[in-house]
């Protein structure tokens, strides 16, 4: 009877150097071995090829690293996922938005708003002309509301640059 065995590299190569018929408990740890230290000198020279890394320090005695630490925290964040975010929001110009959760279920409310305000408008707009201009004014207002807590959310105003506040001074 032939064992089967799970479609994989491991066991391509093992069934081709003949361990798998033929080799001891201990040959077959030694081939493993060797296969998974080729394997991953391969993936991470891939990945070394695609994914440029970068190292930074921060130092303790100065507070560097208390307070970048704290940020990540913040933002719920690992700490080299918020220093790479916050390297690419420096870049760009745009805001970190501390807790992205927080501001979807506030977009969600005011969503839910507008939709309330929408089923109070259809049943009485035959009749109560005024409250339909009020519950209008309130309808425009709230999308207006969630359009401007968005933008200032997610985009808020930009930092001056250095050069414009020296031209300021």
């Amino acid at each position: 009877m032939r064992r089967k065995y799970p479609k994989s590299g491991m066991w391509d190569y093992l069934d081709s150097i003949g361990v798998l018929k033929q080799g001891t408990d201990e040959e077959l740890k030694a081939a493993k071995k060797a296969y998974r230290k080729t394997y991953f000198l391969q993936h991470k020279r891939l990945q070394r090829a695609n994914k440029h890394e970068c190292t930074t320090t921060f130092s303790k005695g100065n507070g560097d690293y208390g307070r970048v630490a704290l940020a990540a925290k913040r933002h719920k964040r690992t700490l080299a996922a918020f220093v790479r975010v916050a390297t690419l929001a420096y870049i760009s110009n745009t805001y970190i938005v501390p807790d992205a959760f927080q501001i979807a279920r506030l977009e969600q409310l005011l969503s839910q708003c507008l939709n309330e305000i929408k089923t109070i408008i259809k049943p009485r707009e035959k009749y109560f002309w005024e409250r339909e201009r009020r519950f209008e004014l309130i309808e425009r207002r709230i999308s207006k509301l969630e359009t401007d807590i968005n933008e200032v959310l997610r985009n808020p105003p930009l930092l001056m640059s250095n050069d414009h506040k020296n031209q300021i001074a």
